[in-house]
């Protein structure tokens, strides 16, 4: 078994803990309008704090003392931070898929994709470029079980089929950041699912 680092331990914390997204959607806010209200001005707020740490240096120097301890190379290097992603890929997903979609196509992106990463680099098989066959295996099954948990409409099959083709896309050597592909691969994979059925 090999240690994850102690930044990579908080990132995947927080992006676990992201999933008040789609659980609030569903259980709290049940408004598609109000969600992407909130989720786009939080976006907006990330993309302009992003933006202000390069001008000035009052703000990088409060960014670097908070956030600098998890960040990696391509952010350090001026790149967005992987919690602006998951902002942009949640605002869309809500706005392009109804919530019975939505929902789950987001857990596939907070939980599967947070016991891909920490299974692959925890117990690293089939080794796939830098991913590996046992963090997807591992994506998928968590990511069915928490939208299986959640669902009250679509059919389990539609979930798992979800599920599969989110954490292959997030193995895909595509230069798109996967906060984005994850969630919108899921959605587009149940939804045309759901229309084939």
């Amino acid at each position: 078994m090999n240690t994850l680092p102690s930044n990579e331990i908080t990132r995947k914390i927080l992006h676990l803990f992201a999933s008040i997204i789609p659980l609030g959607y569903v259980w709290f806010i049940p408004d598609k309008e109000i969600m992407i209200f909130i989720l786009g001005g939080l976006s907006l707020f990330a993309v302009l704090l992003e933006s202000s740490r390069k001008k000035w240096d009052v703000v990088e120097t409060l960014f670097e003392k908070h956030f600098n301890f998890m960040l990696r190379q391509s952010e350090f290097d001026g790149g967005l931070t992987g919690a602006t992603w998951l902002l942009f890929g949640s605002t869309i997903t809500l706005f392009l898929f109804p919530i019975q979609i939505a929902v789950p196509a987001l857990l596939f992106l907070t939980v599967g994709d947070t016991f891909a990463a920490i299974v692959g680099k925890g117990f690293p098989i089939g080794k796939i470029r830098d991913k590996t066959l046992s963090g997807t295996f591992a994506g998928i099954v968590t990511s069915s079980g928490a939208a299986l948990w959640i669902n009250q409409l679509l059919p389990a099959d539609i979930i798992i089929l979800g599920a599969v083709a989110a954490m292959l896309v997030e193995i895909a050597p595509i230069p798109m950041n996967d906060n984005l592909t994850i969630p919108l691969t899921g959605g587009l994979v149940m939804s045309y699912g759901m229309m084939v059925l």
